[in-house]
């Protein structure tokens, strides 16, 4: 163990020092190049040391192929908060290394360390993964309603802006609604509508929610009427739910099995057989 924390304790000396090195050097040159002298941050250093020790990692083929490999879902789960494939590897390694110290010192077992270590880089990744799933599916639950108003709105005669604006008024905090309200607050800013409304399908990440604005735009390009499309796509959207919903209760059997035969079935066996049990034991006596 004390071989282990030496190592451990070296390579990360050694990396910070080299690290800090060249950032500074790096900070200096930009400055002097630019002509614009700027105070280092502390971030600035870490980020830097970050980029730096995962660009040098990634230099090995082996290396950057497993790390492309596992990092390839996460910028779709953290969607601009990504950090890079370079400071993402870095962060999984002081996530395996202040695990595995802590469970090590802590529980005082190396085996225990180790799947601390393990857990603290699988952990944030799970979460991001739930996190995605659930925001998906909550803007699955919102597309058909939000779809139906927007509808009704073009049928009373309004703009498909005015719609966009009375869909975010009505369904205020939910997912797509706000992401509607930044996207009016952006073309009032003096973005582009078309471009304001594929920035907002890139921040949603939702198929179905792309194909629906893909068709609006299309529609408002060629000067086509929207109603009938939207409740055609609403409708589509229901179907799609009620199919997801079907899928899960046919799921729901195989997924309580595992329950059912660890934890419930041995306690009805012990209730129903042990006073037999108990019985036969008195009378083999």
């Amino acid at each position: 163990m004390g071989l282990i924390f030496a190592l451990l304790a070296g390579a990360l000396l050694y990396f910070t020092i080299m690290g800090i090195t060249l950032a500074l050097r790096e900070r200096q040159t930009a400055a002097w190049m630019s002509s614009q002298a700027r105070k280092v941050t502390m971030a600035d250093l870490v980020i830097s040391t970050m980029e730096w020790a995962g660009k040098a990692q990634r230099e090995m083929p082996l290396l950057a192929a497993l790390s492309d490999k596992l990092h390839e879902p996460i910028p779709k789960w953290l969607g601009a908060k990504d950090p890079g494939r370079d400071i993402w590897l870095v962060r999984k390694e002081l996530y395996l290394v202040g695990g595995f110290i802590i469970g090590a010192v802590l529980l005082e077992s190396a085996s225990m360390g180790v799947l601390c270590g393990i857990g603290a880089v699988l952990l944030p990744d799970l979460l991001a993964r739930d996190r995605y799933v659930r925001r998906q599916e909550q803007i699955q639950r919102e597309l058909p309603d939000v779809l139906d108003l927007l509808s009704l709105s073009l049928e009373a005669g309004l703009s498909i802006d005015t719609g966009f604006a009375q869909v975010a008024e009505k369904y205020r905090g939910k997912i797509i609604a706000d992401s509607m309200a930044r996207m009016l607050g952006e073309i009032r800013f003096g973005a582009r509508r078309h471009d304001a409304w594929r920035s907002m399908t890139e921040g949603l990440g939702n198929a179905q929610f792309t194909e629906v604005i893909g068709a609006v735009i299309q529609a408002d390009s060629m000067g086509v009427g929207l109603v009938q499309a939207l409740k055609g796509l609403a409708t589509q959207a229901r179907i799609w739910r009620r199919q997801q919903v079907e899928e899960l209760a046919q799921k729901a059997p195989v997924k309580m099995l595992f329950p059912l035969v660890l934890f419930i079935f041995p306690a009805i066996f012990i209730v129903l057989l042990g006073p037999i049990l108990l019985q036969l034991t008195e009378v083999m006596r």
